[in-house]
């Protein structure tokens, strides 16, 4: 059964929210998804903490990779990674997102999913918009402020399981006290986002076979993340843009007593 409209006179529309943002607003819709939290992990790996062995006299980086199904069933089955050729492929790092659980000690509640009410409020201090000159402030004019008005996101805990591969001990212990110093660390870049990490115990394994000799490291990291969809249930997006009104006018009424 269809519903008619509203009367005119009985809807409540806030013109400060119908702008559009097609033609010169540069901000876009805000988004963190699992593969920027994933990004984060191999950009602080690889820029900041740099792991790396000596080798022979040579100073040799020591790769990151991301765990996909066929290198996670390729080290259950034998131990380590191989090249195409069948060689161990050492010095070499790989991580995998194991679990997603809700972060319970941030205490946000969006009230509904389909229709958020909580948000944070930005200011754009420089627009096309929040233009000052003499003859407005003469006419009472207002500088026009732009605000945008983001979805609070989701509080999770990603608990991520690391390996190390090298071919000496003292390789090994090399890559791991680097870690070792990160751990508390806000992980990933500083110009875009970054995630609070904490790494639990270590735990050293020696493979010897009949021509290879491997050290392996496995240890565990949480990450403190969050996540923003680019749209909430109801395909809204989660950045909304404001402008407060130009002019605020007052008016006086007086009732005489008869």
């Amino acid at each position: 059964m269809s519903k008619k409209p509203l009367p005119r006179k009985t809807r409540v529309v806030n013109r400060g929210y119908q702008y559009s943002r097609k033609k010169e607003d540069k901000v876009n819709n805000i988004t963190v998804t699992l593969k920027d939290i994933d990004a984060a992990v191999i950009y602080y790996v690889e820029n900041i903490i740099q792991p790396s062995v000596e080798d022979n006299g040579e100073n040799i980086k020591v790769p990151i990779v991301y765990g996909s199904m066929e290198r996670w069933k390729a080290i259950k089955r034998d131990g380590f990674l191989r090249d195409k050729k069948r060689q161990a492929i050492t010095p070499i790092i790989m991580f995998k997102r194991n679990t997603i659980d809700m972060n319970k000690d941030m205490p946000i509640d969006k009230l509904d999913a389909n229709n958020p009410h909580i948000f944070y409020t930005f200011e754009k201090k420089y627009s096309r918009e929040n233009i000052y000159d003499k003859l407005n402030a003469q006419i009472g004019v207002i500088s026009q402020r732009q605000y945008y008005n983001v979805s609070v996101p989701d509080y999770v805990d990603l608990n991520y399981t690391f390996t190390v591969w090298t071919s000496y001990i003292k390789q090994m212990n090399h890559v791991i006290e680097k870690f070792t110093y990160a751990d508390g660390a806000y992980w990933g870049d500083s110009q875009k986002m970054r995630f609070k990490t904490n790494i639990d115990s270590f735990d050293d394994v020696t493979e010897i076979g009949d021509t290879e000799r491997i050290v392996r490291t496995n240890f565990n990291l949480t990450m403190k993340g969050y996540l923003l969809s680019e749209s909430d249930n109801a395909k809204k997006p989660t950045t909304n843009k404001f402008i407060t009104p130009k002019k605020v006018e007052f008016f006086e009424s007086v009732e005489e007593e008869l």
